[in-house]
Protein backbone atom coordinates (compact mmCIF):
# COMPACT_ATOMS: atom_id res chain seq x y z
CA UNK A 1 0.00 0.00 0.00
CA UNK A 2 2.61 2.43 0.98
CA UNK A 3 5.07 1.32 -2.61
CA UNK A 4 2.48 1.59 -4.62
CA UNK A 5 0.14 4.76 -3.50
CA UNK A 6 3.82 6.75 -3.61
CA UNK A 7 5.00 5.96 -6.94
CA UNK A 8 2.45 5.67 -8.36
CA UNK A 9 -0.52 8.18 -9.66
CA UNK A 10 -4.07 7.13 -8.59
CA UNK A 11 -5.10 6.56 -11.87
CA UNK A 12 -2.03 4.13 -12.47
CA UNK A 13 -2.29 2.52 -9.67
CA UNK A 14 -5.81 1.87 -10.55
CA UNK A 15 -4.82 0.76 -13.95
CA UNK A 16 -2.36 -1.56 -12.64
CA UNK A 17 -5.00 -3.21 -10.26
CA UNK A 18 -7.59 -3.48 -12.96
CA UNK A 19 -5.60 -5.21 -15.12
CA UNK A 20 -4.20 -7.73 -12.46
CA UNK A 21 -8.05 -8.59 -10.39
CA UNK A 22 -9.26 -8.92 -14.50
CA UNK A 23 -7.23 -11.35 -15.50
CA UNK A 24 -8.16 -13.42 -11.57
CA UNK A 25 -12.12 -13.04 -12.83
CA UNK A 26 -11.30 -14.30 -16.26
CA UNK A 27 -8.97 -17.38 -15.34
CA UNK A 28 -11.06 -18.47 -12.80
CA UNK A 29 -13.00 -19.85 -16.23
CA UNK A 30 -10.88 -19.99 -19.21
CA UNK A 31 -9.20 -22.53 -16.57
CA UNK A 32 -12.49 -24.88 -17.68
CA UNK A 33 -12.03 -25.77 -13.98
CA UNK A 34 -8.76 -27.84 -14.26
CA UNK A 35 -7.10 -27.45 -10.78
CA UNK A 36 -10.13 -28.27 -8.87
CA UNK A 37 -10.38 -31.22 -11.48
CA UNK A 38 -6.76 -32.00 -10.62
CA UNK A 39 -7.49 -32.01 -6.81
CA UNK A 40 -10.97 -34.22 -7.22
CA UNK A 41 -8.87 -36.79 -9.86
CA UNK A 42 -5.35 -37.03 -9.81
CA UNK A 43 -5.34 -39.86 -6.59
CA UNK A 44 -6.85 -42.11 -10.13
CA UNK A 45 -3.72 -41.50 -11.69
CA UNK A 46 -1.12 -41.26 -9.02
CA UNK A 47 1.38 -43.72 -10.11
CA UNK A 48 5.17 -42.23 -10.44
CA UNK A 49 6.56 -45.42 -12.11
CA UNK A 50 3.72 -45.10 -14.60
CA UNK A 51 4.44 -41.20 -15.20
CA UNK A 52 1.37 -40.82 -13.48
CA UNK A 53 -0.48 -42.38 -16.55
CA UNK A 54 -0.08 -39.14 -18.62
CA UNK A 55 -2.40 -36.63 -16.46
CA UNK A 56 0.15 -33.76 -17.10
CA UNK A 57 -0.23 -33.73 -20.53
CA UNK A 58 -4.30 -33.10 -19.49
CA UNK A 59 -4.08 -30.70 -17.16
CA UNK A 60 -2.35 -28.85 -19.47
CA UNK A 61 -3.69 -29.56 -22.70
CA UNK A 62 -7.33 -28.25 -21.24
CA UNK A 63 -6.72 -24.91 -19.85
CA UNK A 64 -4.44 -24.29 -23.45
CA UNK A 65 -7.69 -24.66 -24.91
CA UNK A 66 -9.87 -22.34 -22.34
CA UNK A 67 -7.09 -20.09 -22.72
CA UNK A 68 -7.24 -19.91 -26.91
CA UNK A 69 -11.51 -19.91 -26.18
CA UNK A 70 -11.30 -16.85 -23.73
CA UNK A 71 -8.79 -14.92 -25.98
CA UNK A 72 -11.22 -15.30 -28.99
CA UNK A 73 -13.91 -14.06 -26.71
CA UNK A 74 -11.82 -10.97 -25.08
CA UNK A 75 -10.75 -10.07 -28.70
CA UNK A 76 -14.27 -9.84 -29.86
CA UNK A 77 -15.63 -8.49 -27.33
CA UNK A 78 -13.01 -5.45 -27.67
CA UNK A 79 -15.40 -3.04 -29.10
CA UNK A 80 -17.63 -3.19 -26.46
CA UNK A 81 -14.92 -3.02 -24.08
CA UNK A 82 -13.37 0.13 -25.46
CA UNK A 83 -17.16 1.56 -25.84
CA UNK A 84 -17.32 1.00 -21.58
CA UNK A 85 -14.33 2.23 -20.97
CA UNK A 86 -13.47 5.09 -23.20
CA UNK A 87 -15.44 8.21 -21.90
CA UNK A 88 -14.31 8.10 -18.18
CA UNK A 89 -10.91 5.74 -18.38
CA UNK A 90 -9.43 6.53 -21.81
CA UNK A 91 -6.09 5.20 -20.17
CA UNK A 92 -7.29 1.57 -19.58
CA UNK A 93 -7.76 1.06 -23.22
CA UNK A 94 -4.09 1.51 -24.44
CA UNK A 95 -3.08 -1.06 -21.79
CA UNK A 96 -6.51 -3.38 -21.42
CA UNK A 97 -4.95 -5.85 -24.06
CA UNK A 98 -2.44 -7.12 -22.12
CA UNK A 99 -5.16 -9.38 -19.83
CA UNK A 100 -4.89 -11.66 -22.40
CA UNK A 101 -1.20 -12.85 -21.68
CA UNK A 102 -2.14 -12.41 -17.68
CA UNK A 103 -4.94 -14.32 -17.55
CA UNK A 104 -2.97 -16.90 -19.49
CA UNK A 105 -0.38 -17.02 -16.98
CA UNK A 106 -2.41 -17.10 -14.11
CA UNK A 107 -4.12 -20.19 -15.39
CA UNK A 108 -0.95 -21.76 -15.67
CA UNK A 109 0.47 -20.70 -12.16
CA UNK A 110 -3.24 -22.42 -10.88
CA UNK A 111 -2.84 -25.15 -12.67
CA UNK A 112 0.56 -26.46 -12.09
CA UNK A 113 -0.16 -25.27 -8.27
CA UNK A 114 -2.12 -27.72 -7.72
CA UNK A 115 -0.18 -30.49 -10.08
CA UNK A 116 2.38 -29.99 -7.09
CA UNK A 117 -0.06 -29.99 -4.51
CA UNK A 118 -1.13 -33.28 -5.22
CA UNK A 119 2.11 -34.24 -5.46
CA UNK A 120 2.56 -33.21 -1.53
CA UNK A 121 4.58 -29.77 -2.69
CA UNK A 122 3.20 -26.60 -1.23
CA UNK A 123 6.23 -25.03 0.17
CA UNK A 124 7.87 -23.65 -3.15
CA UNK A 125 4.43 -23.41 -4.89
CA UNK A 126 3.45 -21.13 -1.68
CA UNK A 127 6.82 -19.51 -2.44
CA UNK A 128 6.57 -18.52 -5.50
CA UNK A 129 2.99 -17.22 -5.28
CA UNK A 130 2.80 -15.21 -1.99
CA UNK A 131 6.78 -13.92 -2.09
CA UNK A 132 8.11 -14.23 -5.51
CA UNK A 133 5.48 -12.80 -7.21
CA UNK A 134 5.12 -9.96 -4.95
CA UNK A 135 8.57 -8.85 -4.24
CA UNK A 136 8.49 -8.69 -8.02
CA UNK A 137 5.51 -6.25 -8.20
CA UNK A 138 7.04 -3.92 -5.53
CA UNK A 139 10.59 -3.97 -7.32
CA UNK A 140 9.24 -2.96 -10.53
CA UNK A 141 7.20 -0.24 -8.81
CA UNK A 142 10.36 1.05 -7.25
CA UNK A 143 11.89 0.82 -10.18
CA UNK A 144 9.38 3.05 -12.32
CA UNK A 145 9.52 5.03 -8.98
CA UNK A 146 13.11 5.66 -9.54
CA UNK A 147 13.02 6.85 -12.98
CA UNK A 148 14.68 3.81 -14.07
CA UNK A 149 11.64 2.24 -15.95
CA UNK A 150 8.69 4.05 -17.92
CA UNK A 151 5.34 3.25 -17.00
CA UNK A 152 4.61 1.31 -20.11
CA UNK A 153 8.15 -1.12 -19.62
CA UNK A 154 6.71 -1.41 -15.80
CA UNK A 155 3.29 -3.11 -17.03
CA UNK A 156 4.97 -5.38 -19.43
CA UNK A 157 7.94 -6.39 -17.04
CA UNK A 158 4.86 -7.06 -14.78
CA UNK A 159 3.12 -9.45 -17.05
CA UNK A 160 6.85 -10.92 -17.72
CA UNK A 161 7.39 -11.67 -13.86
CA UNK A 162 4.27 -13.66 -13.76
CA UNK A 163 5.35 -15.65 -17.09
CA UNK A 164 8.22 -16.31 -15.73
CA UNK A 165 6.54 -17.50 -12.45
CA UNK A 166 5.17 -20.55 -14.99
CA UNK A 167 8.61 -21.04 -15.97
CA UNK A 168 9.69 -21.47 -12.32
CA UNK A 169 7.50 -23.79 -11.85
CA UNK A 170 8.31 -26.34 -14.60
CA UNK A 171 11.52 -25.68 -13.78
CA UNK A 172 10.63 -26.55 -10.15
CA UNK A 173 8.91 -29.65 -11.35
CA UNK A 174 11.23 -31.02 -13.46
CA UNK A 175 13.93 -30.79 -10.91
CA UNK A 176 11.44 -32.73 -8.79
CA UNK A 177 11.88 -35.70 -11.56
CA UNK A 178 7.76 -35.17 -12.17
CA UNK A 179 7.52 -33.21 -15.44
CA UNK A 180 6.09 -36.40 -17.56
CA UNK A 181 5.05 -35.24 -21.08
CA UNK A 182 3.06 -38.16 -22.19
CA UNK A 183 0.39 -39.06 -23.72
CA UNK A 184 -2.92 -39.95 -21.09
CA UNK A 185 -3.11 -43.72 -20.78
CA UNK A 186 -6.65 -44.41 -22.35
CA UNK A 187 -7.58 -47.60 -19.96
CA UNK A 188 -7.97 -44.83 -17.24
CA UNK A 189 -8.96 -41.74 -18.61
CA UNK A 190 -11.52 -43.24 -20.75
CA UNK A 191 -14.60 -41.07 -22.42
CA UNK A 192 -17.01 -41.91 -19.34
CA UNK A 193 -14.09 -40.29 -17.06
CA UNK A 194 -13.11 -37.35 -18.85
CA UNK A 195 -17.20 -36.56 -19.58
CA UNK A 196 -17.39 -36.84 -15.76
CA UNK A 197 -13.62 -34.95 -15.10
CA UNK A 198 -15.55 -31.87 -17.64
CA UNK A 199 -18.89 -31.70 -15.44
CA UNK A 200 -17.05 -31.27 -12.34
CA UNK A 201 -15.44 -29.21 -13.56
CA UNK A 202 -17.44 -27.10 -14.99
CA UNK A 203 -19.74 -27.12 -11.98
CA UNK A 204 -17.36 -25.97 -9.18
CA UNK A 205 -16.55 -23.31 -12.23
CA UNK A 206 -19.75 -21.76 -11.43
CA UNK A 207 -18.25 -21.09 -7.91
CA UNK A 208 -15.15 -19.59 -8.85
CA UNK A 209 -16.25 -17.09 -11.57
CA UNK A 210 -19.00 -16.49 -8.92
CA UNK A 211 -16.69 -15.85 -6.23
CA UNK A 212 -14.50 -13.76 -8.56
CA UNK A 213 -17.28 -11.66 -9.67
CA UNK A 214 -18.02 -10.68 -6.17
CA UNK A 215 -14.80 -9.66 -5.21
CA UNK A 216 -13.56 -7.77 -8.17
CA UNK A 217 -16.66 -6.65 -10.17
CA UNK A 218 -17.01 -3.55 -8.57
CA UNK A 219 -13.89 -1.82 -9.38
CA UNK A 220 -13.83 -2.76 -12.92
CA UNK A 221 -17.57 -1.08 -13.12
CA UNK A 222 -16.29 2.03 -10.64
CA UNK A 223 -13.93 2.66 -13.39
CA UNK A 224 -16.05 2.25 -16.43
CA UNK A 225 -18.88 4.41 -15.18
CA UNK A 226 -16.87 7.15 -13.01
CA UNK A 227 -12.90 6.45 -13.87
CA UNK A 228 -9.63 5.65 -12.77
CA UNK A 229 -9.49 7.92 -10.05
CA UNK A 230 -12.36 6.48 -8.18
CA UNK A 231 -11.58 2.81 -8.77
CA UNK A 232 -8.41 3.45 -7.09
CA UNK A 233 -9.82 4.74 -3.94
CA UNK A 234 -12.18 2.51 -3.88
CA UNK A 235 -9.52 -0.25 -4.70
CA UNK A 236 -7.20 1.46 -1.57
CA UNK A 237 -10.36 1.45 0.56
CA UNK A 238 -11.39 -2.62 -0.02
CA UNK A 239 -7.74 -3.75 0.70
CA UNK A 240 -8.11 -1.52 4.27
CA UNK A 241 -11.01 -3.31 4.83
CA UNK A 242 -9.77 -6.68 4.02
CA UNK A 243 -7.29 -7.06 6.30
CA UNK A 244 -10.19 -8.32 8.42
CA UNK A 245 -10.54 -11.25 7.15
CA UNK A 246 -7.10 -12.33 7.43
CA UNK A 247 -7.83 -14.59 10.86
CA UNK A 248 -10.78 -15.82 9.62
CA UNK A 249 -8.60 -17.62 6.74
CA UNK A 250 -6.31 -18.70 9.77
CA UNK A 251 -9.58 -20.31 11.52
CA UNK A 252 -11.02 -21.76 9.28
CA UNK A 253 -8.08 -23.97 7.61
CA UNK A 254 -7.54 -25.49 11.37
CA UNK A 255 -11.15 -26.57 11.77
CA UNK A 256 -11.92 -27.69 8.28
CA UNK A 257 -10.07 -31.03 8.52
CA UNK A 258 -12.18 -31.40 12.11
CA UNK A 259 -15.51 -29.93 10.69
CA UNK A 260 -15.61 -32.48 7.95
CA UNK A 261 -15.03 -35.65 9.48
CA UNK A 262 -18.05 -34.71 12.09
CA UNK A 263 -20.21 -34.09 8.82
CA UNK A 264 -19.11 -37.15 7.70
CA UNK A 265 -20.05 -38.71 10.74
CA UNK A 266 -23.15 -37.05 10.88
CA UNK A 267 -22.20 -35.36 14.63
CA UNK A 268 -24.45 -32.43 14.74
CA UNK A 269 -23.72 -31.38 18.07
CA UNK A 270 -20.15 -31.29 17.58
CA UNK A 271 -20.36 -29.35 14.62
CA UNK A 272 -22.73 -26.65 16.47
CA UNK A 273 -19.86 -26.47 19.28
CA UNK A 274 -17.29 -25.59 16.47
CA UNK A 275 -19.14 -23.23 14.57
CA UNK A 276 -19.89 -21.60 17.86
CA UNK A 277 -16.42 -21.57 18.89
CA UNK A 278 -15.01 -20.56 15.57
CA UNK A 279 -17.91 -18.13 15.41
CA UNK A 280 -17.00 -16.44 18.19
CA UNK A 281 -13.10 -16.20 18.10
CA UNK A 282 -13.49 -14.91 14.95
CA UNK A 283 -15.49 -11.90 16.03
CA UNK A 284 -12.94 -11.32 18.63
CA UNK A 285 -10.25 -11.70 15.96
CA UNK A 286 -11.49 -9.59 13.72
CA UNK A 287 -13.09 -7.35 15.53
CA UNK A 288 -10.17 -6.06 16.88
CA UNK A 289 -8.70 -5.48 13.90
CA UNK A 290 -11.87 -3.96 12.87
CA UNK A 291 -11.77 -1.48 15.68
CA UNK A 292 -8.08 -0.85 15.63
CA UNK A 293 -8.46 0.40 11.77
CA UNK A 294 -11.57 2.38 12.02
CA UNK A 295 -10.23 3.91 15.55
CA UNK A 296 -6.80 5.31 13.72
CA UNK A 297 -8.69 5.58 10.40
CA UNK A 298 -7.58 9.41 9.80
CA UNK A 299 -4.51 8.44 10.67
CA UNK A 300 -3.87 5.89 8.85
CA UNK A 301 -5.24 8.27 5.50
CA UNK A 302 -2.95 10.72 6.95
CA UNK A 303 0.23 8.49 6.21
CA UNK A 304 -0.79 6.98 3.15
CA UNK A 305 0.71 9.08 0.15
CA UNK A 306 -1.95 10.64 -1.90
CA UNK A 307 -4.40 10.44 1.49
CA UNK A 308 -5.78 13.70 0.72
CA UNK A 309 -7.11 11.56 -2.73
CA UNK A 310 -7.32 8.19 -1.76
CA UNK A 311 -9.31 9.25 2.40
CA UNK A 312 -12.61 10.34 0.61
CA UNK A 313 -12.91 6.46 0.41
CA UNK A 314 -13.61 6.71 4.29
CA UNK A 315 -16.71 5.35 4.55
CA UNK A 316 -16.26 2.93 1.92
CA UNK A 317 -13.71 1.19 4.61
CA UNK A 318 -16.60 1.58 7.08
CA UNK A 319 -19.72 -0.20 5.27
CA UNK A 320 -17.39 -2.90 3.85
CA UNK A 321 -15.62 -3.91 7.58
CA UNK A 322 -18.60 -3.37 9.03
CA UNK A 323 -20.05 -6.32 7.01
CA UNK A 324 -17.02 -7.88 7.23
CA UNK A 325 -17.02 -8.32 10.66
CA UNK A 326 -20.48 -9.18 10.52
CA UNK A 327 -19.50 -11.97 7.63
CA UNK A 328 -16.91 -13.47 10.37
CA UNK A 329 -19.01 -13.68 13.24
CA UNK A 330 -21.26 -16.10 11.42
CA UNK A 331 -18.88 -18.63 11.69
CA UNK A 332 -17.79 -21.59 9.20
CA UNK A 333 -21.31 -21.66 7.14
CA UNK A 334 -19.57 -21.72 4.03
CA UNK A 335 -17.87 -24.70 5.13
CA UNK A 336 -20.22 -26.50 6.41
CA UNK A 337 -22.06 -26.40 3.38
CA UNK A 338 -19.20 -27.52 1.11
CA UNK A 339 -18.07 -30.62 3.17
CA UNK A 340 -21.93 -31.86 3.52
CA UNK A 341 -24.30 -33.39 1.12
CA UNK A 342 -25.79 -30.02 0.08
CA UNK A 343 -22.44 -29.03 -1.33
CA UNK A 344 -24.06 -27.69 -4.77
CA UNK A 345 -26.01 -25.19 -2.74
CA UNK A 346 -22.54 -23.34 -1.60
CA UNK A 347 -22.29 -22.65 -5.59
CA UNK A 348 -25.59 -21.50 -5.79
CA UNK A 349 -25.43 -18.89 -3.05
CA UNK A 350 -22.23 -18.01 -4.56
CA UNK A 351 -23.55 -17.08 -8.21
CA UNK A 352 -26.60 -15.58 -6.83
CA UNK A 353 -24.91 -13.83 -4.65
CA UNK A 354 -22.93 -12.83 -7.95
CA UNK A 355 -25.59 -11.86 -9.77
CA UNK A 356 -27.42 -9.62 -7.14
CA UNK A 357 -23.85 -7.69 -6.78
CA UNK A 358 -23.58 -7.28 -10.72
CA UNK A 359 -27.57 -5.61 -10.55
CA UNK A 360 -26.75 -3.30 -7.28
CA UNK A 361 -23.30 -2.21 -8.73
CA UNK A 362 -25.36 -1.32 -12.28
CA UNK A 363 -27.71 0.62 -10.18
CA UNK A 364 -25.98 2.18 -7.09
CA UNK A 365 -22.86 3.38 -9.08
CA UNK A 366 -24.02 5.78 -11.77
CA UNK A 367 -25.20 7.20 -8.33
CA UNK A 368 -22.96 7.07 -5.99
CA UNK A 369 -19.86 6.65 -7.33
CA UNK A 370 -17.37 4.17 -4.88
CA UNK A 371 -19.80 4.74 -2.06
CA UNK A 372 -22.68 3.25 -4.17
CA UNK A 373 -20.29 0.04 -4.98
CA UNK A 374 -19.40 -0.33 -1.31
CA UNK A 375 -23.37 0.29 -0.44
CA UNK A 376 -23.71 -2.81 -3.47
CA UNK A 377 -20.95 -5.05 -1.95
CA UNK A 378 -21.92 -4.74 1.55
CA UNK A 379 -25.43 -5.40 0.88
CA UNK A 380 -24.78 -8.34 -1.31
CA UNK A 381 -22.24 -9.76 1.53
CA UNK A 382 -25.09 -9.20 3.79
CA UNK A 383 -27.39 -11.32 2.15
CA UNK A 384 -24.90 -13.94 1.07
CA UNK A 385 -23.91 -14.39 4.77
CA UNK A 386 -27.62 -14.44 6.11
CA UNK A 387 -28.63 -16.95 3.38
CA UNK A 388 -25.66 -18.90 4.29
CA UNK A 389 -26.27 -19.09 8.34
CA UNK A 390 -30.41 -19.68 7.67
CA UNK A 391 -29.82 -22.89 5.45
CA UNK A 392 -27.05 -24.27 7.48
CA UNK A 393 -29.73 -23.60 10.61
CA UNK A 394 -32.45 -25.07 8.26
CA UNK A 395 -30.86 -28.12 7.35
CA UNK A 396 -28.73 -28.83 10.56
CA UNK A 397 -30.14 -27.29 13.63
CA UNK A 398 -26.82 -25.26 13.89
CA UNK A 399 -26.49 -21.16 14.76
CA UNK A 400 -23.58 -19.56 15.43
CA UNK A 401 -24.19 -17.14 18.05
CA UNK A 402 -24.75 -17.46 21.86
CA UNK A 403 -24.90 -14.71 24.79
CA UNK A 404 -20.97 -14.40 24.40
CA UNK A 405 -21.41 -12.84 20.84
CA UNK A 406 -23.62 -9.82 22.29
CA UNK A 407 -20.97 -9.69 25.03
CA UNK A 408 -17.93 -8.84 22.53
CA UNK A 409 -19.77 -6.66 20.50
CA UNK A 410 -20.41 -4.84 23.56
CA UNK A 411 -16.94 -4.67 24.71
CA UNK A 412 -15.65 -3.41 21.19
CA UNK A 413 -18.54 -0.78 21.51
CA UNK A 414 -17.66 0.39 25.08
CA UNK A 415 -13.13 0.22 23.55
CA UNK A 416 -14.54 2.28 21.02
CA UNK A 417 -16.43 5.19 23.03
CA UNK A 418 -13.11 5.67 24.97
CA UNK A 419 -11.16 6.58 22.00
CA UNK A 420 -13.61 9.67 21.69
CA UNK A 421 -12.18 10.83 24.71
CA UNK A 422 -8.89 11.38 23.14
CA UNK A 423 -8.42 15.26 22.43
CA UNK A 424 -7.76 16.34 19.46
CA UNK A 425 -4.05 16.99 17.69
CA UNK A 426 -2.57 18.50 15.38
CA UNK A 427 -1.72 15.64 12.41
CA UNK A 428 2.08 15.36 11.53
CA UNK A 429 3.76 12.45 10.42
CA UNK A 430 5.30 11.58 13.77
CA UNK A 431 2.07 12.44 15.62
CA UNK A 432 0.07 10.39 14.11
CA UNK A 433 2.24 7.41 14.23
CA UNK A 434 2.63 8.24 17.64
CA UNK A 435 -1.05 8.63 18.18
CA UNK A 436 -1.66 5.42 16.67
CA UNK A 437 0.43 3.32 18.82
CA UNK A 438 -0.91 4.72 21.69
CA UNK A 439 -4.25 3.85 20.82
CA UNK A 440 -3.75 0.81 19.64
CA UNK A 441 -1.89 -0.40 22.82
CA UNK A 442 -4.82 0.67 25.10
CA UNK A 443 -7.37 -1.35 22.90
CA UNK A 444 -5.50 -4.12 22.39
CA UNK A 445 -4.59 -4.37 26.47
CA UNK A 446 -7.92 -3.40 27.62
CA UNK A 447 -9.34 -6.33 24.88
CA UNK A 448 -7.72 -8.69 25.87
CA UNK A 449 -8.23 -8.24 29.94
CA UNK A 450 -11.91 -7.93 29.27
CA UNK A 451 -11.80 -10.85 27.20
CA UNK A 452 -9.85 -12.98 30.03
CA UNK A 453 -11.71 -11.43 32.91
CA UNK A 454 -15.23 -12.40 31.66
CA UNK A 455 -14.01 -15.80 30.55
CA UNK A 456 -15.86 -14.98 27.35
CA UNK A 457 -13.34 -17.53 24.92
CA UNK A 458 -11.60 -20.42 26.79
CA UNK A 459 -8.97 -21.00 23.96
CA UNK A 460 -7.97 -17.50 24.50
CA UNK A 461 -7.83 -18.16 28.47
CA UNK A 462 -6.10 -21.22 28.14
CA UNK A 463 -3.56 -18.99 25.86
CA UNK A 464 -3.09 -16.55 28.20
CA UNK A 465 -2.57 -18.65 31.07
CA UNK A 466 -0.18 -20.98 29.11
CA UNK A 467 1.50 -18.16 28.28
CA UNK A 468 1.63 -16.92 32.62
CA UNK A 469 3.10 -20.07 33.52
CA UNK A 470 5.81 -19.89 30.08
CA UNK A 471 6.71 -16.43 31.89
CA UNK A 472 6.56 -17.48 35.87
CA UNK A 473 8.79 -20.29 35.53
Amino acid sequence: MYVSTKFLSVEQYALSRLLFENSLLFAAFAHLGTPFIADKFFSLFRNDEEEHHGILAFLLLLPFIGAVIFGIIYLVFTPAIHAYFAEESPMFLKYHFLVIPLTTFWIYISVLEAYCRNNSRIAVPNFIREVYLKLANVLLILMFGLGWLSFEAMLYLVVASYGLAVVIFLGYIKQLGRLYFRFPDKKILTRSLIIQMLGYGGFTLLGGVGVNLMLFIDRTMVAGKKGLVSAGIFIIASYIAGIIEIPKKAIAQISIPLLAASLVKGDYDHVRTMNQKSALNQLIAGGVVFLLIWASIDDIFFLIPKGSTYGEGKYVVLFLALVKVFDIATGLNTEIIMYSKFFRFATLFIVASAILGFLLNLWLIPIHGFVGAAIATAFTTLVYSIARMTFVWWKFGVLPFTNKTLQVTLILAFLYAITFLIPDYTRTIISAMLMMALRSIIIILLFILLIVRFKISEEINDLVLGLQRRFLK
